[in-house]
């Protein structure tokens, strides 16, 4: 378990430097904030929010083609699927892990602790599926789509944050254990 778990931290980190420093950026400042996913505004359009109308702009302008195409593959995939799959396990294989320190929790079934990691996985999937249709132009971009998107990057974002929690949460659980075994 402690390979598996190694393997894939080292993944995930490894991902994340690709896509930080290597991948987005080679699609501009745009992609390589990452916008879409992550901030309440396009870097090149600031000080304006993010929103319908500075997206449609964003989308209609010819000069962003190739960011356009670029944040959609590679970026989104294969490069953030990769991610989101290393991401989504390295949570679920942790928290079955510390919860193995954790006796009084030895009859709650594995499943439960992958739970909240698997949610982050579909939720980030979906997130993913939606903003590359929308790059794409498959689905066409209207305030209800547009309201969608924004409302699948909240998801993910609780999802993963909720995920993390629950690992810190085992994690520090099964530290106090090891730290103050339960005396006999």
């Amino acid at each position: 378990m402690k390979l598996i778990l190694l393997l894939l931290f080292g993944l995930t980190i490894g991902l994340t430097m690709l896509l930080k420093y290597k991948v987005a950026p080679d699609y501009g400042p745009d992609v390589g904030a990452r916008f879409l996913e992550r901030l309440n505004y396009i870097p090149s359009q600031q000080p304006r929010l993010l929103s319908y109308s500075t997206f449609a702009s964003w989308l209609d302008d010819p000069a962003k083609d190739a960011a356009r195409n670029g944040y959609a593959f590679p970026v989104l995939f294969p490069y953030d699927l990769l991610f989101l799959i290393c991401l989504g396990a390295l949570l679920g294989f942790a928290s079955v892990y510390f919860v193995s320190f954790l006796s009084f929790l030895s009859g709650v079934p594995d499943w439960v602790w992958w739970a909240l990691p698997a949610a982050y996985i579909v939720a980030d999937l979906a997130e993913d599926c939606y903003a590359a249709a929308l790059l794409k132009s498959a689905l066409a971009l209207t305030d209800h789509s547009f309201a969608l998107m924004r409302r699948l990057t909240t998801l993910k974002l609780a999802t993963v944050n909720v995920a993390i929690g629950q690992v810190a949460f085992l994690g520090t659980l099964a530290a106090l254990v090891r730290i103050f075994p339960a005396k006999a």
